[in-house]
């Protein structure tokens, strides 16, 4: 029934539910027609509002969205649908049956059609609210869309793409801007950033427009229309702009690239939206002119853009230039072709592409048309660009700076010296004084800088592109007759006479020039330059004869003995600098009458002729570095009344007192206040005592002034006024002082007495202009700056550096709370030796120390912290410390140091305590010392220090350095690249894994003496099998490891990767036998238990990928470096492995593994006491018939003190491996060795360049191989050095018949080679030598030969005979060091030999004068005509030199420059009283004596050494003296002086009669060294006065005797320290020289 009732409800429904539709249309007809007019409404609406959005995106250039135009037009449709229905209304309303009754089937269809239009408009509007936008931005055309083409990610490029990134990533910067030298690469790397800031996502749009020289406003707007992809409608430059501005300012992030700016470009004409208003906009701009970016257009965000590395350039022109260059002769050219493009990456390009596979030929031809960088010879895009940049400057004057600039050395230019020439040509006019002068030249210079035609530099001194310098010298060239040649280029002839007459200027900065002419015929020469450090070149005296024009000359490291009469005529002559010049009289100088300035800088003149007081018109005279200087006659610099720059550094000291001495020599300092425009001094003044009243006047601009003695000369110039006082409280109060330490820049204190408060005592002002203050040696000192004096004031408001060095009682830097401002701009404080300082400052000082980079805490015994909160300070307890700018933080031998910031210290012994590391031993340390103390960290959460990126911890007494869990810690050391630890004896580890996840910077990390340092990563917060693996420290490059005796491992972990380490220091480390341990070694490595199996350094687990360099050193228990499988990219970049003290290992590679290493260059091996050979290549043995030879890059082997070695290779690597890359070898002590190379590797060595055999065992030096036949032929073409000592058991150099070839050997030493004879010349009657020697010299018996026929030499070795010319082996006849025993130099001085064999013999050494009657063969020495070196050791000689000696020795030892006499124990004597070889020697320099016991004395008592600059003795027993007064005064040019370990020396000077107080100038005397000598007293013990003028160094370790350093007057004017050992860890001085000894002893 069920199913019945419901298929009759189902029928029902189908039949009646149409009739029921039909119906209801009839009778609902109205309201459907109502609801259409409604809904139609609606959507006319609508659409009216979409229409008027689509209009207006049509205006913006914008696209409609597809959705959108159909939906108009579907609105269209029904629009017109209804209109059509509604019109047949009517028709419904009409009555049928006379108007009685509606028409049903009228109002049926009407209604149908409304209610399906109704529908749709119902649809319509429902899809149109839907409309969020009715358009899109069209599709940009701008860059950053593809990658960069030729773009070459160079590591100095990447520096700087890193940080323009970065830069646009900062919400607080609109503008940033990259600037550089023409052709450098700014558009390159712009694009390069476009490229990346679209792949980041950084910016949604990326549009570029070049602006050029001169900028056009419709190209620009319409470059950055087409990247945005819009048309411009309007044809106004405003309405462009207007239109552009919107459409920008719709982006949300849009950056706009503007390239190539020259001038200020107004953003707002281009359109182009700024400011803070608009963050959504950036604009990242590009100028040749840095001013053109900062002042023009306000960007405080610059980059400097320089030119490529020299290691980056080479590759790129590698890649631009082919595979020719491979060649071994075109590469040289090729070498130095990418040298003159000097890193320009345009040039770089152009060249190479242009001389792309070209021959020898033109590359040569390139390479000298580069050289004179001609404008026909540069590629039009380089130059163009360069004239561009050279046109472009504003004015004659600074194109005429430019041009000078480009007559000097390139890469040194001192702007000192640019201002010398400028007053000398007069380039500024309207200009009268040296002041206005500097300040003009200054702002031009600082133009060129900004330019990038010139390269800014420290101390003064600026550079200029070699491309750019080139360029200068081609402009001066061709439009203003400048003859000039680039530093090092050789001028073989001069200019014809036509050219020479006119040139109006000649620079020839370091060229190699044959000769001058006797007349310079130039008559519109203005400028002459000449740099010349060949003593050989002569100045004619007629030269200046013809340039009477002249108005600058600068003749440098010229000889001058007597200057050219010539120079008479120079009436105009200007400037005259005659700098490291020889000169004599210069007497002549005073008549050059219009002369402004005068430089004689390091001529070491011993006066200033009086004449010189007839410069009237004379500004300038530089002294500077004549510390030879003595007399100044007085009155002469009182004439110079229009000086106003005088420059006395490390010069004359001898100043006369005004009023004491009538008849004084010298001129007095009074003589300064005389002159009225001085505004510039440079004095050292070493007595105090001698300061005239109101000496210092406001007149002084700049200034360097020294007073008092011990004071140095610093090379820095970061300011122009300068004071170093060492003075008595009376003169330090003196008004002239008082003066000018106000105006002081950069002082320094020494000594101070009567002070206890710096700032409040010295200066009432607080120092309002000092920047840089150093204080040192000060017993009374307790504050610099003492707030708590009556009204304070802002002390060191602009110091920039404070320095603080052994101050006895300085307790605070400041005492009390300082005014704000105070010390606000401080970077760089340094504190050294000041044991009663607790800390740096408080928390008082903290806002005024904000801008700090650099801290450095040396050796403070009782400094706790940097940081300290002193009681009632009030400050917040969980406020942190912020030192944000500190980018360097140096601790070291601080023993009583706990943490940075006392702040932490309750805080951080209260903490609960952290769960336990879960690793190994350590961990269950800390685990079951849970009882125990919180270890105290050095860090902590109470400072923060988030841009450090150089941290040095030294000798610090911490067991922590950064908390376990750091947290946030980790967070202020993002920025760490380098991190020293050494000697933190409590240390147990350096990081857990969580802190070293934070320092992904990190690119030095080095560890020495952490005596308990266990392991350097430990893990926390990983399970037990959850090792370290993956990345670690992903930036580190350099890793050293250092006497760490308890190191087991670096840490644990399944896979370490390091992929930028390139250096890998392990250095004493016993206990480290494996780098990556696995937790399953954590008991082992708890008990030091390991099987000898297992101690090997790298396995599976490292991976190296990158690594270049491995040292190995002090590894006693290590039996293997590498396992036999290791990861598969590790160490194949090494190129440097040094292994030392590895007396377990029994190989240095493993053997399956040696094409693994086939990059390495350089191979040391050293003390390995159990290993046999080096490379073991059995296991390749396998591999011979696949024809695959490796070619091994080795350059250097080393092997030395190797007892068990027998064999470098050990078999023949013929067919295997290649090492024709040797250019060295050297073998040291290895008593089981053999043969040092299989004969394969002999014959294949091209490059090898030395070879040294020393204290071995070989028998032959190349062995015997079957397989080669009959005298097989060894070539070495560039062996230079062939040396073998010690080698007892030698016979041959091979043991077979053999030819060889040295064509280019320079050196040859043989040395108790006894089992064979070096040379032998004896045959029997067939002309078969009855003996076979070691080398073989036969004179060509052919006959005479012309001069320039080079007579050859036969060089043979052991062997069966040769009969001449059967093989000929030659060597050129280029030897110039050659070292023989004695028998073998007789048999040289006996044979018949060549007179040009030996003529270039330089050095000559002679060993084993065996024999209780041994004579020296002191004709010999007449072989060698052109010897300079004697060497003459081990032997029983009594006397060096006969008695008596014929002419030609006399001329050979005239000739000698260097004598070393060594192991001569009976030796008592070098020469005898009545012979005067001390006058044949004048031009001795160098004298070295060691080992001689019996020696009595140098050199009899009168003797004269006049150009001795190095005297060196050493453990000569007998000594008793070192030279009498007599001999030390002729001493004038030494400047090193060492006496060591002889232990009867009980003076160094003697006297020989002389009166006591006479005077012994050392004037030269740098280095004196004073070792071991247990009888020394003193220097001398007659009171003699001694002065030494230029004295800096003095060294005095273990001499007990010695009480003081002399008995008289004692200067040492630049002595600041005497240092106790030649490692100079720590220096000593107490004002004086002779107190500092006694000192020493009390």
């Amino acid at each position: 029934m069920e199913i019945v009732g419901s298929m009759a409800s189902t029928v029902v429904e189908l039949l009646f539910d149409p009739i029921r539709r039909s119906v209801t249309r009839v009778f609902y007809y109205s309201r459907n027609v109502n609801s259409l007019e409604t809904h139609m409404k609606e959507l006319s609406d609508m659409k009216t509002r979409v229409r008027h959005s689509v209009e207006e995106a049509i205006n913006k250039s914008e696209f409609i969205h597809d959705d959108v135009e159909k939906w108009l037009a579907s609105v269209d449709g029904i629009t017109e649908e209804a209109d059509r229905v509604l019109k047949d209304k009517d028709k419904a309303e009409k009555r049928c049956f006379m108007g009685l009754f509606p028409n049903l089937m009228t109002r049926y269809r009407v209604s149908t059609e409304i209610e399906s239009t109704d529908e749709e408009a119902v649809k319509m509007i429902s899809l149109g609210g839907k409309f969020e936008r009715v358009s899109y931005l069209p599709a940009r055309h701008g860059i950053g869309d593809r990658s960069v083409k030729d773009y070459e990610a160079f590591e100095s490029r990447r520096h700087v793409l890193d940080e323009i990134l970065e830069a646009l990533k900062d919400n607080d910067v609109n503008l940033v801007g990259v600037y550089g030298m023409p052709g450098v690469g700014k558009t390159t790397i712009v694009k390069k950033v476009a490229e990346q800031v679209k792949a980041n996502r950084i910016f949604d749009v990326v549009v570029l427009a070049v602006v050029s020289k001169t900028p056009d406003l419709k190209t620009i707007q319409g470059e950055i229309a087409d990247g945005l992809g819009f048309k411009f409608e309007a044809e106004t430059i405003s309405g462009r702009a207007e239109r552009l501005r919107e459409r920008l300012e719709r982006e949300t992030k849009v950056l706009v690239i503007l390239d190539d700016i020259w001038e200020r470009l107004k953003l707002d004409d281009v359109g182009i939206p700024s400011g803070s208003d608009n963050r959504g906009c950036k604009i990242l701009m590009t100028s040749r002119d840095r001013n053109a970016l900062y002042r023009e257009m306000d960007t405080k965000k610059l980059f400097h853009l320089e030119v490529l590395l020299e290691n980056e350039a080479w590759n790129l022109f590698k890649n631009k230039a082919g595979d020719a260059i491979k060649k071994p002769d075109l590469q040289l050219v090729a070498v130095e072709v990418a040298k003159i493009c000097a890193g320009l990456p345009i040039l770089l390009v152009t060249v190479a592409s242009a001389l792309k596979d070209g021959d020898l030929s033109e590359w040569k031809d390139a390479l000298e048309r580069l050289k004179r960088f001609d404008k026909d010879d540069i590629d039009s895009r380089v130059y163009s660009a360069l004239e561009l940049s050279y046109t472009s400057l504003k004015g004659e004057e600074i194109k005429s700076v430019f041009l000078l600039c480009g007559q000097l050395i390139p890469h040194h230019i001192p702007i000192h010296d640019v201002l010398k020439y400028t007053v000398g040509l007069g380039l500024f006019k309207r200009i009268s004084t040296l002041e206005e002068a500097r300040h003009r030249l200054n702002k031009l210079v600082n133009d060129l800088i900004a330019c990038c035609l010139l390269e800014g530099g420290a101390d003064g001194i600026v550079k200029m592109h070699d491309v750019l310098h080139g360029f200068a010298a081609s402009v001066a060239s061709r439009y203003h007759h400048v003859f000039t040649s680039s530093s090092g280029t050789v001028l073989r002839e001069w200019p014809a006479k036509d050219m020479l007459e006119q040139y109006s200027a000649i620079s020839l900065p370091a060229c190699k020039i044959s000769g001058l002419p006797e007349v310079l015929n130039c008559p519109k020469l203005e400028s002459f330059i000449l740099y010349n450090g060949d003593p050989s070149l002569k100045i004619p005296d007629c030269l200046f004869k013809g340039t009477k024009t002249l108005q600058l000359m600068d003749m440098t490291e010229v000889q001058l003995p007597t200057l050219p009469s010539s120079l008479q005529f120079l009436e105009k002559l200007q400037t005259l600098c005659l700098d490291h010049c020889v000169l004599g009289d210069i007497a002549l100088i005073g008549e050059l009458k219009m002369l402004k300035v005068l430089s004689l800088m390091g001529s070491n003149i011993v006066q200033l002729p009086r004449e010189i007081g007839q410069l009237t018109r004379l500004q300038l005279l530089d002294l500077t570095n004549n510390p030879t200087l003595e007399i100044i006659p007085p009155n002469v610099l009182s004439s110079l009344t229009q000086l106003e720059d005088l420059y006395m550094e490390n010069s004359f000291l001898q100043w006369g007192v005004e009023g004491l001495d009538d008849r004084r020599n010298n001129a007095s300092l009074a003589e300064l206040k005389d002159l009225p425009c001085l505004s510039t001094l440079y004095l050292h003044i070493t007595d105090p005592m001698i300061l005239p009243k109101d000496f210092f006047s406001k007149k002084l601009e700049r200034f360097n002034i020294l007073i008092g003695e011990g004071w140095g000369w610093s090379r820095k110039r970061e300011t122009s006024t300068i004071m170093k006082l060492k003075i008595s409280a009376s003169i330090q109060s003196e008004e002239g002082i008082q003066l000018l330490l106000k105006r002081t820049e950069d002082l320094h204190l020494d000594g101070l007495e009567g002070v206890k408060s710096v700032s409040y005592e010295l200066d009432g002002q607080g120092f309002p202009s000092l920047k840089h203050l150093h204080i040192q040696n000060s017993l009374e000192i307790r504050y610099i700056v003492d707030s708590t004096m009556l009204s304070p004031v802002v002390d060191f408001p602009f110091l920039v550096s404070l320095s603080l060095d052994n101050l006895n009682k300085l307790e605070k830097i400041c005492n009390g709370q300082p005014v704000a401002e105070s010390f606000s701009k401080l970077r760089i404080l340094k504190v050294k030796s000041c044991p009663m300082l607790k800390n740096l400052f408080s928390l008082h000082m903290e806002r005024g120390l904000l801008q700090l980079e650099v801290i450095s805490i040396i050796d403070c015994k009782i400094m706790e912290v940097i940081v300290a909160e002193e009681s009632g300070g009030g400050a917040d307890e969980d406020e942190a410390i912020k030192l944000t700018q500190l980018r360097t933080l140096t601790l070291e031998y601080l023993p009583q140091f706990t943490s940075v910031s006392s702040k932490s210290n309750a805080a951080s012994m209260s903490q609960t305590r952290p769960e336990p590391l879960i690793t190994d031993v350590r961990s269950n340390e800390i685990a079951s010392d849970t009882g125990l103390r919180t270890p105290m960290t050095l860090f902590n959460r109470k400072i923060e220090f988030p841009k450090l990126e150089d941290l040095k911890l030294s000798s610090i007494e911490v067991e922590k350095i950064w908390q376990d869990q750091p947290g946030e810690l980790s967070y202020w050391f993002v920025r760490l690249t380098s991190l020293i630890v050494e000697g933190c004896r409590n240390l147990k580890y350096l990081f857990t894994t969580s802190m070293v996840e934070s320092l992904a910077q990190l690119k030095r990390l080095e560890l020495r003496d952490c005596v308990s340092m266990e392991e350097i990563i430990i893990k926390n917060g990983l399970g037990e099998e959850e090792n370290v693996r993956g990345m670690m420290l992903p930036k580190l490059e350099f890793l050293k490891l250092k006497s760490l005796p308890n190191l087991t491992r670096f840490c644990t972990g399944h896979l370490i990767q390091c992929c930028f380490l390139q250096e890998l220091w392990i250095e004493d480390c016993p206990a480290l036998k494996t780098f990556i341990s696995n937790s399953l070694s954590t008991d082992a490595v708890a008990n030091n238990q390991f099987e000898e199996t297992n101690s090997t350094l790298f396995d599976e687990k490292v991976a190296f990928s990158n690594i270049e360099e491995l040292r190995i050193l002090g590894m006693d228990n290590l039996n293997m470096i590498w396992d036999t499988e290791f990861h598969s990219d590790s160490f194949c970049k090494l190129k440097v492995l040094k292994v030392k003290q590895g007396n377990k290992l029994l190989n240095i590679f493993p053997p399956n593994m040696l094409r693994r290493f086939q990059n390495l260059e350089l191979l040391m091996v050293d003390y390995c006491a159990s290993l046999e050979e080096v490379f073991d290549l059995r296991s390749l043995m396998s591999e011979k018939e696949s024809h695959v030879v490796t070619a091994f890059k080795l350059k250097n082997m080393d092997v030395r003190n190797l007892k068990k070695l027998k064999k470098v290779w050990n078999t023949n690597p013929h067919g295997i491996l290649s090492f024709q890359n040797l250019h060295l070898v050297n073998a040291w002590n290895c008593p089981s060795l053999k043969s040092l190379f299989p004969a394969s590797v002999a014959l294949g060595l091209p490059h090898l360049e030395e070879l040294i055999l020393c204290s071995c065992g070989v028998e032959e030096i190349v062995a015997e191989e079957k397989r080669l036949g009959e005298a097989p032929k060894f070539v070495f073409p560039k062996t230079s050095s062939f040396i073998l000592w010690e080698l007892p058991k030698l016979k041959s150099f091979y043991p077979g018949r053999h030819t060889s070839e040295w064509p280019v050997l320079k050196t040859i030493g043989v040395n108790r080679c006894n089992e064979v004879p070096v040379f032998d010349l004896e045959q029997d009657q067939l002309g078969i030598q009855i003996q076979q020697p070691l080398f073989s010299f036969e004179k060509d018996n052919a006959m005479p030969l012309p001069l320039y026929h080079v007579t050859p030499v036969y060089l043979r070795y052991h062997g069966n005979p040769i009969k001449p010319n059967q093989f000929p082996t030659t060597v050129s006849p280029n030897l110039e060091e050659l070292s023989l025993d004695v028998k073998d130099a007789v048999k040289v001085c006996q044979g018949q030999f060549s007179a040009d064999l030996f003529h270039k013999v330089r050095f000559l050494g002679l060993y084993c004068f065996d024999g209780a009657s041994a004579e020296f063969p002191f004709g010999i020495l007449n072989r060698f005509h052109n010897m300079e070196r004697l060497f003459v050791t081990t032997g029983y000689l009594k006397e060096l030199f006969p008695c008596q000696l014929v002419d030609e020795e006399e001329h050979t030892l005239a000739r000698i420059r260097c004598l070393e006499l060594g192991y001569l124990p009976d030796l008592e004597k070098i020469w005898n009283q009545d012979l005067r070889v001390d006058q044949l020697l004048q031009n001795l320099e160098t004298l070295k004596v060691v080992y001689c016991d019996s020696l009595i004395n140098l050199a009899p008592s009168a003797s004269s050494f006049g150009n001795l600059t190095a005297l060196h003795v050493l453990d000569c027993k007998a000594l008793k003296y070192l030279v009498t007064s007599s001999t030390a005064r002729s001493l004038v040019q030494l400047s090193i002086m060492s006496i060591k370990e002889c232990k009867m020396v009980t003076e160094i000077v003697a006297s020989n009669g002389d009166e006591a107080g006479n005077e012994i100038i050392f004037r030269k005397l740098e280095s004196l060294k004073l070792d071991c000598l247990a009888s020394l007293t003193s220097f001398c013990s007659v009171d003699f006065t001694f002065r030494f003028p230029c004295l800096t160094e003095v060294i005095v370790t273990n001499c007990p005797k010695m009480k003081t350093f002399s008995l008289g007057i004692l200067s040492t004017p630049k002595l600041q320290k005497v240092w106790l050992s030649k490692e100079k860890d720590k220096g000593h001085w107490k004002g004086d020289l002779n107190i500092t000894i006694q000192q020493l002893h009390i």
